[in-house]
């Protein structure tokens, strides 16, 4: 329900530990890493089962380095390869490849074929694999259907499972290449939590903005490729020109045929910037990274976002049970923070607090734990209020005269007074619905309208293009869960909003 229309402090019930903020996503094994190894993104597949086609083995060789803005460059020689990788044919981008691994030679029965495949991109896929008589007879097991969304290194470990409970394991590296050309690819060290965007850090020490992402360059030709020492990263928001960043390494790139080299690129982002400024103010840059020498132009591009957050205070009025307690606890800090999440919205925090202790507000309890019409809302948000802190006052009752879900004002107060400053939640006894109330409630009091009216904003997303999938719908489900750039945007002025930094 959307509202058109202190200060006695709460008592507290019992402050929750911090909700989980924005998981600042550091590597794993490898400095190229990305969140959701489990799941697997970007095109990257693995199909397995058994098969007759050879997919060969190729070593890629490997460098590291370091690559800092204002121009320093250390890229160390190739990496050593491991003489059981090696093979002829090497994998392509796109194209699904089926690859032979030998079964050890020994006496006990292998059984199981477990397989941990890490893609160039960096997404890890798992597998376990039945071995039958004709593998055994063969000597090897073939893992079909794996396809590589970009060029770059492979690495792919097995474990043969025994049936005496032995285990014997291999690694092997393999080479993806693209069909005749260079490539480069840009990945974050660090993501916000949707995923889809690299996190900038903020440098307490220096006061700047810093973007940290692994650099791959990867060589398809059959010939070396110098790509000069120019780095050249042109930032864009909403397509509009922000600026260019353009620096020398302290050495060229260069490449040997079927090489892939990494590194690993950061660039600086000081106050007094344009760039600096949108992320301070929580907003969106594009880079789009490049170099050029030797008739090769690699680039490519990557959404850089700073995370916004905001807290929430549960105020309970009337009576609810421990479980309740628990799941409106949980409906704030997982459901809706979860539909926030992805568009990289956070839970700053929840803290509990319960109208009761005192005469004066034992007889407010009795009074507000059922709402009877909208002047009691406009009194229980003008009487109480948590007005030290910048959090969300969410006030949960256990029901409403007309039967709404829930109730908030659109753009409400900063300050938290007067009687537009809370928002209003029911007793729900579905956790996600509950928690689809608690999102479109705070969505109307960080400042937006119900989806299907006028708001100035495409309520619809390209792959939710139905209006009723959008969080903030008069009408929503419980899986209503769609937030719009726009949407976030909007919501991000709000001054309850806050950018996270590290």
């Amino acid at each position: 329900m959307q509202r058109t229309k202190r200060t006695l402090v709460c008592s507290l019930e019992g402050t929750s530990p911090l909700a989980k903020a924005a998981e600042s996503r550091t590597h794993h094994e490898y400095h190229y890493g990305h969140p959701g190894f489990e799941t697997g993104w970007g095109g990257d597949r693995l199909c397995c089962g058994s098969g007759a086609n050879g997919g060969g083995m190729d070593v890629g060789d490997g460098g590291f380095g370091e690559i800092t803005v204002g121009g320093r460059v250390r890229l160390l020689g190739p990496g050593v390869v491991p003489a059981e990788a090696a093979q002829a044919e090497p994998l392509y981008v796109g194209e699904p490849a089926a690859i032979p691994v030998a079964l050890p030679r020994q006496k006990a029965r292998a059984e199981i074929l477990s397989v941990l495949v890490r893609f160039p991109s960096g997404a890890v896929h798992r597998a376990d694999l039945a071995i039958d008589d004709e593998d055994r007879a063969s000597g090897s097991k073939t893992i079909e259907g794996v396809v590589s969304a970009e060029a770059g290194e492979l690495h792919l470990f097995t474990t043969t499972r025994n049936d005496d409970g032995s285990v014997a394991q291999k690694g092997f590296v393999l080479q993806v290449r693209t069909r005749g050309t260079v490539q480069m690819y840009i990945t974050p060290s660090f993501w916000t939590q949707s995923g889809v965007a690299g996190a900038p850090k903020f440098n307490f020490s220096l006061g700047r903005w810093e973007c940290h992402a692994a650099v791959r360059w990867v060589n398809s030709m059959p010939m070396l490729v110098n790509l000069a020492r120019r780095m050249t990263v042109r930032m864009t928001d909403a397509g509009t020109l922000v600026g260019t960043l353009a620096f020398d390494l302290s050495g060229p790139v260069t490449l040997l045929p079927g090489q892939t080299q990494y590194g690993t690129v950061i660039t600086f982002h000081a106050p007094g910037s344009a760039d600096f400024e949108i992320f301070r103010n929580a907003g969106d840059l594009t880079f789009e990274y490049s170099m050029s020498n030797d008739g090769f132009t690699p680039k490519d591009g990557q959404v850089w976002r700073t995370m916004r957050e905001v807290g929430y205070n549960i105020i309970r009025v009337g009576d609810f049970t421990a479980a309740e307690r628990a799941e409106y606890r949980r409906a704030a800090a997982e459901i809706a923070s979860g539909i926030f999440r992805s568009r990289d919205m956070t839970v700053r925090g929840v803290e509990l607090f319960r109208i009761e202790g005192t005469p004066e507000m034992e007889a407010d309890k009795q009074r507000f734990r059922f709402i009877d019409s909208e002047a009691e809302i406009d009194e229980l948000f003008s009487r109480y209020t948590m007005g030290d802190n910048a959090f969300l006052d969410a006030f949960f009752v256990e029901g409403m005269w007309d039967g709404s879900a829930g109730a908030s004002n659109v753009n409400g107060p900063v300050d938290k007074q007067g009687p537009s400053s809370g928002i209003l939640i029911c007793r729900d006894a579905d956790t996600v619905n509950l928690g689809q109330t608690f999102a479109h409630e705070a969505g109307h009091y960080l400042g937006l309208e119900h989806a299907d009216e006028e708001d100035g904003c495409s309520d619809t997303d390209p792959a939710s293009p139905n209006i009723s999938d959008n969080f903030i719908f008069s009408r929503s489900r419980r899986d209503s869960t769609v937030v719009t750039g726009c949407q976030i945007d909007k919501m991000r002025r709000h001054g309850l909003v806050t950018t996270l930094t590290p």
